[in-house]
């Protein structure tokens, strides 16, 4: 079955109230799970300074600006995690520095995700192997890079997931995970425009959903 996952992002638009909403609404829609992302603005910002494709996507806006504004604050994570399990949700989150994964590590996050910006930043694929949970790994082409699908030599073939920016993009049949933007209607984020509201999300719930059991 394929995981719906949640992304909450910046999308709380600063509140942490919002944030609990965007939980809860996870939740409601039917998803399995709900990822944050946990980093210092200032630290990031220094680390992708110099990475011509994140100031591209960024569109003129000073990253640290940027940056600020869709934080999620790092004494907000026992509450959301209270919530998420409350609502019967896996979390995780996304980390972008080994110091992100250090406190993540006294919440016992379950699992890391490393986003395709850092696919190659072995700083932090280290200190996330070292925890011994599971990883998340985004990947997009990068000019060098030529990403293969690794067969071994008893036929495996690695499932792909889907970390989709459109509300009409489902996942292949046999995706292990797919993930969306969530957003709060009424609040005015960076991350609207490629985010599903709550009633988007939970169409998408039900297509995949229909999907997999029409496939037995």
């Amino acid at each position: 079955m394929t995981e719906v996952v949640a992304e909450i992002s910046g999308n709380h638009g600063g509140l942490l109230n919002n944030a609990v909403y965007l939980i809860e609404a996870a939740a409601d829609a039917g998803a399995d799970a709900v990822k944050f992302q946990c980093f210092d603005p200032e630290r990031l910002a220094t680390r992708r300074a110099a990475r011509a494709d994140v100031l591209a996507l960024a569109g003129g806006v000073s990253l640290i600006k940027l940056y600020r504004q869709v934080h999620t604050p790092q004494v907000w994570f026992p509450v959301l995690k209270e919530t998420a399990e409350a609502m019967g949700l896996e979390w995780f989150s996304s980390v972008f520095d080994p110091a992100d994964v250090a406190f993540l590590e006294t919440l016992d996050c379950p699992r890391y995700k490393i986003s395709a910006f850092e696919m190659l930043d072995w700083d932090i694929i280290k200190a996330v192997k070292e925890t011994g949970k599971p990883i998340v790994l985004s990947v997009r082409p990068v000019e060098g890079v030529t990403i293969m699908q690794a067969t071994d030599y008893d036929g495996w073939h690695p499932p792909y997931g889907l970390s989709s920016h459109s509300p009409l993009r489902l996942p292949g049949p046999g995706a292990p995970m797919v993930e969306y933007h969530l957003r709060l209607e009424g609040v005015d984020t960076p991350d609207k425009s490629f985010s599903l509201t709550e009633a988007q999300l939970r169409i998408n719930v039900q297509l995949i959903r229909e999907m997999e059991n029409s496939a037995l």
